[in-house]
């Protein structure tokens, strides 16, 4: 017996190690795609909910580097399989209803308290179980017991096995209560195979002598303690930071969620492997190309496929430095469950800073920026070339950094005046100097921080250099900014603001007597949007509207005084900016004062109203490009029309730079068998407001039959199509498919649907 499970004890422990690692990375994008859609869809709660993963991984690596202190390997069995048992009571997954519905004002607290009292207990104590089965293979006296690191590999094997698996084959093949069914069976499973594994282990390790002591390496000292947590703080900070950016430039979905996942996953992979001194160097040489990759892309913001790539390839290199530099520093194997406590506890600081405090202190994403640098002193240090012309390259990019500080900081109308219409080639001129600076530095890791950051700077500054901000607040449901632009003969007079969410217009508004009441950008009347919003109140009688999305509020202007506006509004920052008195943007006080502001996710408040209560309902709840997309799904839109009257219409603002909306919301309407009409309006230029006048929107009418549709003014012009729905499976809130959304805007079949 004993040499047969000598045998397979390697076997065992690869395998239990592999699926317990996948089971706990398949649960949190499951988990987050069930909580994601009761705070708006917004890319936080995915940052949010990494943050309380990792503090339950820290708890599950604690409870294993103190169980494993125990001597009798029996004991720990027992006590593990306990803990196991225990945590099985809060299954089946579900949202926990115990602290009410959704916090609008502080969703992050309440998600982390849901998260903690639905699936804490399960995923603490499976997370242990990495470290707590190494710990025992170290002790069961196989030729490599000594150095059991390299199962480490096969648990991150198993993670991104599972990541991977669960937006290419679970989400796609399995509903919601399929797969909460699914993951308790599969808890059952690993817990099955760590029983197996302690059985393997107790029989393989050769009997205890009375001499037999454990070797005890020397304690690390507080320094080293410390590098590990910031080696693995930083990384776990980038990769909330990655998926940030990407989420909100094309939107929060699992798919989005676990490619960064994954490459940080295989960072850990290479660097824990036994050929990890053969990617140090090729990680070193690329280091300086995936920054300016990185960098170039915020010069395409709005292009997310270059902007995904330039971020996830500077991200990869940045945390597999970083991930090499820990595994250097990895102590010998009886000290292995303090470095996993280590290396968590710099996750769960890296994680809680980027997703809980920085939207706290920070009123932009300068958490990815800091992690970044703080990436480059990772770096191994070597004898450079050219010190001199490195020297000096750095010094240029850091003087040319501090200049426009100085302009825009002292008197931005001073410094527009001064440079003129060469302030863009000014800041272009700073960044491709810092490029230049990074590639000369890219053997100095303190230098390489500094200009990392100045490049940062630089490109933050460029982002003003056409008006001047006079808001910029930030909340869980991202960045808020209201701009001022100025009239080009007078840099002291504001002729209107433009109200920013992340990187997207959402409104604008002339500040001029007499003007301010003309809806701008999207909402303008001759838009499709705005002639979708008048045709629905042409019947003469007074019109109730429900709208869900504020933006600047410019729908308010579009309606008659005797209409009735009702407002569904998840972010509480946007009420204040443009529904609230004193706020940045006046539509919503100067046309309907009277309007009632709803705060909270709509898909759920709109539910509380009577049915047939409105006559015209706008869908325009875009977090910048991230729409949340459970607004879009078959049960949304099928609410969305129970409330309408007879006569009602439901009004989709289906413009998006990045995914194929209008594809979706067709199929949406034939599974309903609800009659749509359709249009793509283009860009034109307004008198007083330039490009921001009108910009391109795409909306579709959907109603509750034919005749609701055919009372339109608008259902005989010919710019308004009825569509043929591409085929497909159409959204719902099982089923949603954002890669073939993604895919068909890319290939540019958005707008070819075929008229009927």
């Amino acid at each position: 017996m004993k040499p047969l499970a000598r045998r397979l004890t390697p076997l065992v422990f690869a395998l239990t190690l592999f699926c317990s690692a996948g089971l706990i990375f398949v649960l949190q994008p499951l988990f987050t795609r069930l909580t994601t859609p009761l705070l708006g869809g917004s890319p936080a709660v995915w940052n949010a909910s990494m943050a309380f993963f990792q503090a339950a991984l820290l708890i599950g690596y604690l409870y294993a580097h103190l169980l494993a202190r125990l001597k009798d390997l029996r004991l720990q069995a027992a006590l593990h399989a306990g803990v196991l048992a225990l945590a099985a009571l809060a299954l089946p997954l579900r949202v926990s209803g115990a602290f009410g519905p959704p916090n609008y004002e502080h969703p992050a607290a309440w998600l982390l308290a849901v998260l903690a009292v639905s699936v804490g207990a399960p995923f603490a104590a499976a997370s242990a179980t990495a470290p707590l089965l190494q710990a025992w293979y170290s002790r069961s006296g196989l030729a490599d017991a000594h150095d059991p690191y390299y199962l480490y590999a096969a648990s991150n094997l198993g993670s991104l096995a599972g990541l991977l698996a669960y937006p290419a084959l679970i989400e796609p093949l399995l509903g919601n209560r399929a797969q909460s069914a699914a993951w308790q069976l599969g808890y059952w499973g690993v817990s099955a195979l760590i029983l197996l594994a302690a059985a393997t282990v107790l029989l393989a390790r050769p009997p205890a002598g009375p001499a037999e002591e454990r070797a005890v390496s020397p304690a690390p000292g507080a320094a080293r303690r410390l590098y590990w947590l910031g080696a693995a703080a930083v990384p776990s900070a980038l990769v909330l930071g990655v998926t940030l950016q990407i989420s909100t430039n094309a939107g929060s979905t699992p798919l989005f969620w676990v490619v960064p996942l994954a490459l940080y996953l295989v960072t850990f992979i290479i660097a824990f492997s036994r050929r990890a001194e053969r990617a140090a160097p090729a990680a070193a040489a690329a280091y300086p190309f995936a920054l300016i990759l990185l960098l170039g892309s915020y010069l395409l913001s709005g292009q997310w496929v270059p902007v995904a790539f330039g971020n996830l390839f500077g991200f990869f290199i940045s945390a597999l430095l970083c991930h090499l530099a820990l595994a250097r520093s990895r102590p010998a194997a009886d000290r292995l469950t303090e470095f996993y406590f280590f290396v968590s506890l710099g996750g769960v600081l890296g994680g809680s800073a980027a997703a809980l405090l920085a939207p706290l202190v920070f009123n932009n994403v300068y958490e990815y920026p800091l992690a970044l640098a703080a990436a480059a002193l990772f770096l191994p240090r070597v004898e450079g070339s050219l010190p001199r012309l490195a020297a000096v390259s750095a010094g240029a990019a850091a003087l040319l950094g501090l200049a426009m500080v100085l302009l825009r900081v002292i008197d931005p109308a001073w410094a527009m005046r001064l440079v003129g219409q060469g302030q863009h080639t000014l800041m272009l001129i700073g960044f491709w100097a810092c490029l230049a600076a990074i590639f000369l530095n890219r053997a100095r890791p303190r230098r390489l921080a500094g200009l990392v950051l100045v490049a940062f700077l630089v490109l933050f500054l460029k982002e003003d250099r056409a008006g001047r901000y006079i808001t910029q607040e930030r909340s869980f449901f991202g960045i808020l900014r209201t701009r001022e632009i100025y009239d080009p003969a007078d840099h002291k007079t504001p002729i209107f603001r433009i109200l920013t969410h992340c990187n997207v217009v959402h409104g604008a508004q002339l500040t001029r007597p007499g003007l301010t009441r003309q809806p701008l950008t999207y909402y303008n009347p001759r838009t499709a949007l705005g002639e979708a919003v008048l045709a629905g109140l042409s019947t003469g009688e007074p019109g109730r509207v429900a709208l869900i999305g504020l933006g600047a509020g410019a729908t308010a202007c579009l309606l008659r005084p005797t209409d009735q506006l009702t407002i569904f509004e998840i972010d509480p920052a946007v009420a204040r900016l443009a529904a609230r008195p004193g706020g940045d943007f006046t539509y919503v006080q100067e046309c309907q004062p009277r309007a009632r502001t709803v705060l909270g996710d709509a898909r759920f408040k709109i539910a509380d109203e009577p049915d047939g209560a409105f006559d015209v309902i706008v869908v325009d709840a875009f977090s910048s490009d991230s729409i949340p997309a459970h607004l879009l799904t078959r049960e949304a839109v099928a609410l969305y029309l129970r409330k309408t009257s007879d006569r009602g219409i439901v009004i989709l603002h289906l413009s998006n730079a990045s995914l194929a909306l209008i594809s979706e919301a067709a199929r949406v309407a034939r599974d309903l068998k609800a009659p749509a009409l359709f249009r793509v309006s283009q860009p034109f230029n307004h008198p007083y407001a330039s490009y921001f006048g009108a910009l391109g929107a795409g909306a579709m009418i959907v109603a509750k039959s034919p005749q609701a549709l055919s009372r339109l003014p608008l259902a005989a012009m010919p710019d308004w199509s009825y569509i043929e729905a591409p085929p497909g499976r159409a959204w719902s809130d099982d089923y949603i498919n954002i890669p073939r959304a993604l895919w068909r805007n890319l290939i540019g079949e958005e707008y070819s649907l075929e008229p009927l």
